[in-house]
């Protein structure tokens, strides 16, 4: 039945030619001198199906229509399709254009005929849902890990301090002797930054590690810049203080 309105009120079936009898009144007005415009209100036809049809009855002397679907022979034939079912069936992770390049090796399909990337991806979309959800399981460039593998990677020790219910494992703290305070405090006094020398001289008089005394002199030069700043926070809160019992006392 009609399957939509034209913009002159004529209906049409989608898809399909007009009726062998409104193709033959078409013909013969033109051949009674009826313009092509006239034609297409008289009959309710556009304008540019009345021309096709006048076309094509001047070029081949036919009335009747083109066979549907087209003059090209269909490429996708159900062997066709079978085979590229078989194909990602057998290979989930190939794409349309490896398909369609094996069909061509295969000779399954003529070279002039092989079917275009995107005629693929559509056989590939109206499969039945079985086997395009076998086809998307398998999809995945990377296998999924075997049994075996999972129980190893189950095996392996998490990061310090990442595993649930375990506290963090704390850091070894050196505790320094007096004699080995005392030794590093005087250097500390002398500069913040020793060299490569003071840090053997150290490191022989203190039985320390040079990695050890690197560590502490980083720390003190910390408490150090901590301390002057405190100390520099608290002159300019005094300052401020003595100010405003200058301004708010009696004069």
């Amino acid at each position: 039945g009609p399957s939509g309105v034209n913009q002159l009120g004529g209906l049409f079936v989608n898809g399909r030619p007009l009726p062998a009898c409104k193709r033959k009144r078409i013909i013969e007005l033109a051949a009674c001198g009826v313009r092509t415009s006239d034609i297409s209100r008289s009959l309710k036809v556009s304008n540019g199906c009345v021309s096709k049809i006048l076309g094509h009855y001047y070029r081949t002397g036919a009335v009747e229509p083109k066979a549907i679907g087209g003059s090209k022979p269909r490429v996708a034939t159900p062997e066709v399709v079978a085979r590229i079912a078989q194909l990602k069936l057998e290979q989930p992770s190939l794409f349309a254009w490896e398909i369609r390049r094996q069909l061509r090796a295969e000779g399954t399909c003529a070279t002039s005929g092989t079917l275009s990337v995107s005629s693929i991806n559509r056989v590939l979309r109206n499969l039945p849902s079985d086997l395009r959800l076998a086809a998307r399981r398998g999809s995945a460039r990377d296998p999924p890990p075997r049994a075996g593998a999972a129980d190893c990677l189950g095996t392996q020790h998490p990061p310090r301090g990442s595993a649930p219910g375990r506290h963090p494992q704390q850091r070894n703290r050196t505790v320094f002797s007096s004699q080995q305070s005392e030794a590093l405090e005087e250097e500390f006094q002398r500069g913040q930054y020793p060299d490569t020398v003071t840090r053997e001289r150290l490191a022989a008089a203190t039985r320390l590690p040079d990695t050890t005394i690197r560590v502490w002199f980083s720390n003190r030069r910390a408490k150090w810049r901590r301390e002057a700043k405190q100390k520099l926070e608290a002159g300019g809160a005094g300052d401020s203080l003595g100010v405003e019992g200058t301004g708010w006392g009696p004069g």
